[in-house]
């Protein structure tokens, strides 16, 4: 008896370490996110002296006059981030459909590899890729293109590739395999009677998919779109390679434009002036507020569908 009383006494001190290990992570996690944000919120105070709000909505971004705003680069990181989501998302979805009630085991398992061996590529061999394949591709369609609607204005970039087209492009296909593979796992874990059940009724297999698997996968499906997006937004190193680092505002989806970790990672090592390193900071600033955003606005639309 007492030997089983000293047992529960060492299980009991287990569980409260455990507890307090795991409450003490979570708060550590809370409290880096908040050193994040008050980091850049204060080293960016030079420029939010100096340029207000107005910094978010004005285009001019001038180092030798020092003068700075964000929008051109809002909207590149914009643009790409959402560009880029909507084009891998009815592949993705594809793809863990396939996989997950079409593909026999012997053909899911080759594609699964490699889609994991693809998601884990360095961003820097996509951008390789995006340079020297997919951007003289683009650069044969803006021809194509300008030549059937017959006007110049509508491709300002000339034929040269470089733009949000082709950033957009490289984003959907570096997203697709994190997307694909989430929402494959997701849909690895319906339960089977609920499949069986529906086709034992008379459902097709689409109907089955579409009625019982999918919205059993709603809340995963776009919880792995929401991280998907992220990392689209965040990406730097191969975006930059293929957008053509204008700093301008982007008229048309040919335009070289910018994004907000692409703006930064360019320049921020030829920042000479405060204003200049305060300005890059906010920035920064900028991609991590849209990032919080996003993921509100998500878990706001899970469960509004939850209630529903």
């Amino acid at each position: 008896m007492a030997q089983r009383s000293h047992s529960d006494r060492r299980e009991l001190i287990r569980e409260h370490a455990f507890s307090a290990a795991g409450l003490t992570a979570a708060i550590a996690l809370v409290a880096t996110i908040v050193l994040f944000f008050v980091q850049l919120f204060v080293t960016s105070r030079a420029s939010r002296t100096a340029f207000g709000l107005s910094f978010l909505w004005r285009s001019e971004w001038n180092p030798v006059t020092e003068q700075f705003a964000a929008l051109p680069m809002v909207v590149g990181t914009l643009a790409t981030g959402f560009g880029a989501l909507l084009i891998s998302t009815p592949f993705a979805l594809g793809i863990a459909i396939f996989l997950a009630d079409y593909a026999g085991k012997k053909v899911a398992e080759p594609i699964k590899y490699l889609i994991g061996l693809l998601g884990g590529l360095p961003s820097v061999i996509f951008g390789l890729w995006g340079l020297f394949v997919l951007v003289p591709l683009v650069s044969k369609f803006e021809v194509w293109f300008g030549n059937l609607v017959g006007s110049e204005a509508l491709v300002a970039s000339g034929t040269t590739g470089v733009g949000l087209l082709a950033a957009i492009l490289l984003l959907a296909i570096m997203i697709l395999p994190f997307s694909s593979s989430l929402i494959l796992e997701s849909l690895l874990v319906v339960p089977a009677e609920l499949k069986e059940g529906a086709l034992a009724l008379g459902a097709t297999k689409w109907d089955t998919i579409q009625s019982i698997e999918l919205p059993y996968v709603r809340k995963s499906t776009v919880g792995a779109l929401v991280l998907s997006l992220g990392r689209a937004l965040g990406e730097t190193m191969a975006v930059t390679m293929v957008i053509g680092n204008g700093m301008k505002m982007p008229r048309t989806l040919f335009d070289p434009g910018n994004t907000l970790a692409s703006a930064i990672a360019n320049q921020f090592l030829e920042a000479t002036s405060p204003l200049y390193v305060a300005s890059l900071i906010e920035l920064a600033l900028i991609l991590f507020v849209i990032a919080i955003i996003i993921n509100i606005a998500a878990r706001v639309i899970l469960r509004r569908g939850v209630q529903q």
